[in-house]
């Protein structure tokens, strides 16, 4: 995907350059009526025009990208700080089954002191 977006970007500056190449007479650039420059080579102004058009592009798109960028850093500041929340220490093997099973309501309590028989208590 990468490789073709580069050979996009490739076809677009050699589509760009071929069309400025082809339109190198000179022209006159009016910006009102007493501000006028004659004898401007069209390569410039084209290009001046992609210029701007690229600046103004990446002012537009400004305040949404630091948006983006400040709640990405809040995300993983929150992942941070979990991570760093001190974890429950784990159950082994099948005392944890059994705490799930007694939390569903499954299992009973079973007694400890009867030498390990599985009577429930009452």
């Amino acid at each position: 995907m990468n490789v073709i977006a580069w050979l996009l970007r490739l076809l677009f500056f050699l589509a760009v350059l071929w069309f400025a190449l082809k339109n190198t007479m000179p022209v006159s650039v009016r910006l009102s009526e007493n501000l006028a420059w004659d004898g401007v080579p069209l390569v410039v102004v084209m290009l001046g025009c992609l210029l701007l058009g690229m600046l103004l592009g990446a002012l537009a798109l400004a305040p949404r990208l630091y948006r983006l960028h400040r709640r990405a850093a809040a995300a993983d500041s929150g992942r941070q700080r979990a991570r760093a929340a001190p974890a429950a220490p784990a159950e082994v093997g099948g005392d944890r089954l059994a705490s799930v099973a007694r939390r569903a309501g499954a299992v009973a309590e079973l007694d400890a002191g009867d030498g390990g028989s599985a009577a429930p208590r009452r």
